[in-house]
């Protein structure tokens, strides 16, 4: 197999690493290195291991293993943030025998096993030194790895599972040209593609040979507004901004119909917990002036700063909403920055710039991971104690009943005060040779959750 990945690097770690857990199409946590686990109301949590798995010098896998790798993300060295989020709520992780791991929370939240399908929480053997050896328990052992380049493996014989790992040996490029991702396909030297182009997508939705795979995704568009200076200070002048947008336009425009229309809230239709009551915001420029006029204002100038390399058409967006946002009192600046350099220097640091996500299997992830008072990937610093206290109070109740309410009115206040204006969730596409089998495929990330070189298979 030979396949692109824009998150390259997720894909190769899914092809030779585990986690424990791993989530289906319908965004439901399902045994990986785990096979059962059972949590209890004060955030105790017992997770049996599979028994017979191995790494890949032939060390059989313990309770041992996991609690050492998940420690890891207590170093304060550690810089994946994601992973010291998870493992940071853990107040106690320890072995009960070789086969048990039990995990203590500080914080009660229910949505533990779909968090231990983290790329961040990948499994290593106990004293691994270095993760780049490629010694885990996946269903490839490496052959050769060129960070941001290149990947082969072959498969290894003693893989624990025979619903995943088909292929003899697979290669894992990252083609960051969406063109030569697109010729590559066509000409046979490479059996999948992930995102394709608008136009690649359109083509390849009727050439004969090929099959594009297309699902409504979690991953969003965004522009994120700093709450914290500048003009966008004023929840009224972000307010206006948002009712000044022409998410349709975008959407048919800018990314060839092949996403839907968003609403302000980072969670997509399809997910557990969405606030469908929220109303729906279209192109309104009265309502934009009313905002405009709640803040003391009667026009009002800004800087938007994008870039492709932000995501593909994010400039073309930019140029949309300068032209709609004209009618609404809003005198807005485009301004192109270099793909280069972009998520350092720009993202995090404008008061005002275009972004993208890749979303998370459940809502409380998601707001968590993004906009709580302790999120480092926070763009709109958006450091509200009320949302913080909501999203303490769901996470921890058992009763869906309840925490629909709680994170209901968690979603409100985002979408009322807070600094992102998600425009459009895309769908996650892939190119492929029609000689390739797949199931359902998953919704959390690009290239089936980065799992496709250990999902899929050649057809017989």
């Amino acid at each position: 197999l030979q396949s692109f990945g824009v998150d390259h690097t997720q894909s190769v770690a899914f092809s030779t690493y585990d986690t424990l857990t791993e989530m289906d199409g319908d965004g439901q946590a399902q045994p990986s290195l785990a096979e059962s686990w059972e949590g209890s109301a004060d955030g105790t949590w017992a997770i049996r291991l599979r028994k017979g798995v191995e790494f890949h010098n032939g060390k059989t896998l313990t309770a041992q293993d996991v609690v050492w790798s998940l420690k890891q993300h207590m170093n304060e060295d550690n810089k994946n943030a994601e992973g010291k989020q998870i493992v940071g709520n853990m107040s106690e992780i320890r072995a009960d025998g070789d086969d048990m791991v039990i995990i203590k929370q500080s914080e009660v939240n229910f949505d533990l096993p779909a968090h231990l399908s983290s790329t961040g929480l990948m499994i290593a053997q106990e004293g691994s030194e270095d993760w780049n050896n490629g010694n885990g328990t996946g269903p490839y052992t490496l052959e050769t790895w060129e960070p941001g380049v290149r990947y082969t493996g072959k498969k290894f014989a003693n893989f624990y599972r025979d619903d995943q790992g088909h292929f003899d040996a697979v290669e894992i490029l990252n083609v960051a040209d969406a063109a030569a991702r697109a010729a590559g396909l066509l000409s046979g030297s490479l059996d999948a593609i992930g995102s394709p182009d608008i136009n690649t997508a359109t083509r390849l939705g009727r050439a004969p040979g090929y099959e594009l795979v297309q699902v409504s995704g979690t991953q969003h568009y965004t522009t994120d507004m700093r709450t914290d200076e500048g003009p966008l200070t004023d929840a009224n002048v972000r307010n206006a901004v948002k009712w000044a947008i022409k998410r349709q336009e975008i959407v048919d425009n800018v990314l060839g119909g092949f996403a839907s229309v968003g609403n302000d809230i980072p969670l997509p239709r399809t997910q557990q917990f969405f606030n469908d009551q929220l109303e729906q915001r279209e192109y309104d420029p009265e309502k934009a002036k009313f905002y405009l006029k709640q803040a003391g204002l009667d026009a009002v100038d800004l800087t938007f700063h994008t870039s492709d390399g932000a995501f593909p058409g994010a400039v073309d967006m930019g140029v949309l909403m300068q032209e709609s946002m004209r009618d609404a009192g809003i005198n807005l600046t485009v301004k192109r920055e270099p793909s280069d350099g972009y998520w350092s220097n720009v993202w995090m640091k404008e008061p005002w710039s275009a972004s993208y996500y890749n979303g998370r299997p459940t809502a409380d992830w998601m707001l968590t991971s993004q906009y709580s008072s302790t999120s480092e990937w926070d763009a709109t610093y958006f450091k509200n104690t009320e949302f913080d206290g909501l999203l303490t109070a769901a996470r921890s109740e058992s009763d869906d009943a309840t925490r629909k309410e709680l994170y209901f009115k968690a979603q409100e206040l985002l979408w009322d005060k807070g600094g992102v204006a998600v425009l459009a969730f895309v769908n996650i596409l892939i190119g492929a040779n029609e000689k390739l089998g797949h199931g359902p495929v998953g919704v959390s990330r690009r290239l089936d959750d980065a799992r496709l070189a250990r999902r899929w298979w050649f057809k017989a």
